[in-house]
């Protein structure tokens, strides 16, 4: 009796997404960015429209799948709740990678897209809070430097309300709790 092929998950009917899975299980480990990952996809790497369809079909669609199927398997027992973080996480990756889907984030001091160890994407984690509340903090100094309000629900709220509830944010970024101070 001849052998069943075996469909990954989250590939059927997708062929870009059946590409980029045979490329990752042949360059495992190896960093790589969009247009990199386009042109091994046969794809234009200096296509703004390829590169977003590699970016919003590949990358970011199995990133949104790896939160629900790490929920899926807590909640079946594949994942042990009982295990440290590292050995969750690493069971995670292991049976992710297994159904040919992959977890990329980038690095952006690095430049490249990689499947992080728990360390690393704790650290890459801290750094994306970090860029957005720097962000946050821009667009409230700007409501400040016009005395602008902030609407929430019809209700006009002064700006200082935010920047109070934003100081636990910096606090906790900045490696602090509020109680020390």
């Amino acid at each position: 009796m001849g052998q069943r092929k075996r469909m990954p998950m989250k590939l059927r009917m997708n062929n870009l997404r059946y590409k980029a899975s045979e490329w990752c299980k042949r360059n495992r480990d190896t960093p790589f960015d969009t247009p990199m990952l386009a042109q091994a996809l046969g794809m234009d790497p200096d296509s703004r429209s390829d590169c977003s369809r590699v970016y919003t079909s590949i990358i970011k669609y199995w990133r949104d799948e790896a939160i629900i199927q790490f929920r899926k398997w807590v909640e079946v027992g594949i994942i042990p709740l009982d295990k440290d973080r590292y050995s969750r996480w690493d069971t995670f990756l292991y049976n992710y990678n297994q159904n040919d889907a992959y977890i990329f984030l980038f690095d952006i001091k690095n430049k490249y897209y990689i499947q992080p160890g728990l360390d690393e994407l704790e650290r890459m984690d801290k750094n994306r809070l970090q860029r957005q509340w720097q962000g946050i903090l821009t667009v409230i100094d700007e409501m400040k430097t016009y005395d602008n309000r902030l609407l929430l629900n019809g209700v006009q709220k002064p700006i200082t309300e935010l920047i109070e509830a934003g100081r636990g944010v910096d606090l906790l970024l900045d490696g602090h709790r509020e109680d020390e101070e």
